[in-house]
């Protein structure tokens, strides 16, 4: 479902304080729960990561029902195969660069637990343990 929403707010702490972003994963989902994100490696996300990699990735598909709650864990990933892999020009607006740039880093966050409403149903999951819809 994930591969299907576009953009979600990425939420951190900093400074005690919880900081939501818009980010775009470009349909870069992985089937274990990964989703990439570009960055800047001396941007706040990036350092707020570093300082402390519990995060949130919010998802919203009003028009299909779907909401999607991801708890995770970030890390900023330097790895310029892996960048040119993930690469799509339209990222070109963001990153005028390319992903050949030595300030340009990934993140990376590893889904730890999914809380979602989709179909009308309420469920959670975790990359280890399946799915489980909640009665409600």
């Amino acid at each position: 479902m994930l591969k299907d929403i576009d953009i979600c707010m990425l939420v951190t702490r900093a400074d005690g304080a919880l900081r939501g972003r818009p980010m775009s994963n470009n349909g870069k989902v992985e089937f274990d729960g990964d989703s990439w994100f570009f960055s800047y490696r001396d941007s706040g996300k990036a350092r707020e990561i570093a300082n402390d990699p519990a995060v949130e990735l919010a998802y919203m598909a009003t028009d299909h029902g779907t909401w999607i709650s991801v708890e995770g864990t970030a890390e900023v990933v330097e790895d310029d195969a892996r960048k040119r892999d993930l690469w799509e020009d339209g990222l070109a607006e963001w990153f005028t660069t390319g992903p050949d740039d030595d300030r340009l880093v990934l993140l990376k966050v590893r889904a730890d637990r999914i809380h979602g409403w989709a179909n009308g149903e309420e469920f959670v999951a975790a990359p280890d343990s399946g799915i489980r819809r909640i009665e409600g």
